[in-house]
């Protein structure tokens, strides 16, 4: 469990992430899918820098810190796109229906 401490909390990050997107889109005319575009935003950035950038690294460090930065980044994706699901599903009814 000591090793998985590190999703535990990226996986926070993802659920107050959409806890802010939450509370903006109460605010803001702002919705789900917008703010689905920073997370996927980084996922490919660091995709993109994984597989240009890193290969020109003589250590091979900056390939491991991509590759690190991408699953952590995946997580936080995959997080906010499942608080979405789980959203929308309590929302029509469909979860938790007697």
């Amino acid at each position: 469990m000591e090793g998985m401490q590190i999703y535990l909390v990226t996986g926070a990050i993802g659920l107050v992430y959409f806890g802010a997107i939450t509370l903006l889109k109460k605010f803001f005319r702002i919705t789900y899918k917008i703010g689905l575009i920073l997370p996927l935003a980084s996922v490919l950035f660091f995709l993109a820098m994984l597989l240009f950038v890193a290969p020109q690294d003589t250590t091979g460090w900056a390939g491991l810190g991509y590759v690190i930065m991408l699953v952590l980044t995946s997580v936080i994706t995959i997080v906010y796109i499942a608080a979405w699901m789980i959203t929308n599903l309590v929302k029509k009814n469909k979860l938790f229906a007697n």
